[in-house]
């Protein structure tokens, strides 16, 4: 019996065509049987997937945001494993299985992420950024993250956090930390959820093997807009959150890296 993936996709006006790309490329994984939640945010139209038995489409009238969407789908399904996904990130065949045997091969990961099509390893996962950080990546001054980019014998290295664009999770993990912080409408919740996985033990892993097309949002997070400053009061309250953590000092910091007062 293949291992059983709930694939949660959160969609808020998203461009039909492109959200049924990602739909189908989860649907169309192999080694892995697959139930999608397409949680529609309050999108105007509505989103209207292709009607399929392995797709729940859960509707909400107004935009929750991106901690209670994405709980909200996780909420509705049982399996062992949830994928995480951005709505216009595109799975290929075997990303899914790959991300399961990594979990399933070591009951301490609580997390694995792919490698993005196109993208350096670090542009997507490595440790846990600095406000200096993030101001140079909204002004465009680096894409990537610090942190080694070898990997091991086994294609695979320890991080602070990977993005949300895709994320395989384990639901153990995920309930006993207590999931996504819903409090965050447009922000890091996704760091916030992997540093808070590796401060209760659990490991999170970038698999270079794993593959995921999925182009950066640069332009989703400038300063000067509507969506760039609400972003950036969540990443100041995430800094904030967790301003013990190692990775969000710089290095020789005397905070110590379980510190989450």
């Amino acid at each position: 019996m293949n291992p059983l993936v709930d694939v949660v996709i959160l969609s808020w006006n998203e461009n039909r065509d492109v959200l049924q790309e990602g739909v189908d490329s989860a649907l169309s994984s192999q080694g892995v049987d697959v139930t999608v939640y397409l949680v529609d945010n309050g999108s105007n139209p509505p989103a209207k997937p292709r009607t399929d038995s392995r797709v729940r489409l859960i509707r909400n009238e107004r935009n929750s945001g991106v901690g209670a969407g994405r709980a909200q789908g996780i909420r509705a399904g049982l399996a062992p494993f949830v994928c995480l996904m951005d709505s216009d990130a595109q799975l290929h065949w075997d990303t899914l299985s790959v991300l399961v045997e990594v979990l399933e091969g070591d009951f301490r990961v609580g997390l694995a992420a792919p490698a993005f099509d196109g993208q350096a390893p670090q542009q997507s996962a490595g440790e846990a950024p600095t406000l200096a950080l993030k101001l140079r990546r909204a002004l465009g001054l680096t894409d990537e993250y610090e942190m080694g980019t070898e990997f091991g014998p086994d294609g695979t290295r320890a991080v602070d956090f990977a993005i949300g664009a895709c994320q395989l999770i384990r639901r153990t993990a995920y309930e006993e930390i207590g999931g996504l912080d819903t409090t965050v409408f447009y922000g890091p919740e996704d760091v916030d959820l992997c540093l808070r996985l590796n401060a209760a033990g659990w490991s999170v892993l970038q698999v270079s093997s794993a593959k995921c097309r999925h182009e950066p949002r640069r332009a989703n997070k400038k300063l000067f807009t509507l969506r760039g400053t609400a972003h950036a009061i969540a990443v100041l309250r995430h800094l904030w959150k967790h301003r013990g953590y190692r990775g969000l000092h710089p290095r020789g910091s005397c905070f110590p890296r379980d510190s989450q007062t």
